[in-house]
């Protein structure tokens, strides 16, 4: 009776066991996908003041560390923008963004994050500016993975959405409010998306929109910024899962 009491006991320890290795296993391979975004590579048409460009979007990993990338050109302009940043518990930790658009002159913005000094270096209109070093900071390129990431991390898309950006002198605040989920037809098909609008200070002279898709771990299918009298419209032609 005693033999058998220990067998089952040494049964039902082993049993707790493996199901507390299973549990853990899972947990972890849950909180690993929680911390990645794939990787893809997407096309989106631009079109502005009546022409139209090509953008070729691509999201690369090596190891911890993500790139994106972003090209374009045409007769009149040249665009070139890529970002490096990580992804923890908290959200983008940013490394570096560059951007150079050429039309009749050369616009350059770069954004460094210096861990080690504990600074942001940000250049924007030829002139560098320096900010303390705080978490949270998003680079303007980056800023839409985070918008990703913090929807892929919600249970339902939150009615509000914001953000610190840092842009030349400036750190702001960036917010975001929902509006009426909409299905776009898209050359990848009818896809359902979550819409939201940036709040601007001064909503007749500047509107931003932009169109995610749930299915697509809301990758960006469409935005939208009018200013003034301008209006710019992007939307995707082409998605490539590079994972």
């Amino acid at each position: 009776m005693v033999s058998k009491g220990l067998s089952r006991w040494f049964g039902w320890q082993l049993a707790v066991a493996l199901s507390l290795v299973m549990t853990f296993i899972n947990c972890s391979s849950a909180l690993a996908d929680v911390f990645k975004i794939k990787p893809f590579e997407a096309v989106y048409e631009t079109s502005a003041l009546g022409m139209t460009l090509d953008l070729t979007r691509t999201l690369v990993r090596e190891g911890d560390v993500y790139r994106l990338k972003s090209s374009g050109k045409n007769f009149l302009i040249k665009m070139d923008e890529s970002a490096e940043f990580r992804v923890n518990e908290t959200g983008i930790e940013g490394i570096r963004f560059d951007s150079k658009v050429r039309t009749l002159k050369t616009n350059k913005r770069s954004v460094e994050f210096d861990t080690e000094k504990g600074v942001i270096k940000s250049l924007k209109r030829g002139k560098w500016t320096e900010h303390p070093l705080s978490p949270g900071i998003l680079d303007q390129f980056s800023q839409q993975q985070q918008l990703r990431l913090t929807l892929m991390r919600s249970s339902e898309p939150p009615s509000t959405l914001q953000f610190r950006v840092v842009d030349g002198a400036k750190i702001s605040d960036k917010s975001w409010r929902r509006l009426p989920n909409e299905t776009l037809k898209t050359p990848l098909g009818e896809i359902d998306t979550v819409r939201y609008q940036a709040q601007h200070k001064n909503p007749k002279k500047r509107a931003s929109e932009i169109w995610l898709a749930p299915s697509l771990d809301y990758l960006m299918l469409k935005t939208k910024h009018v200013e003034g009298a301008s209006t710019i419209k992007v939307d995707i032609k082409t998605l490539t899962w590079l994972d």
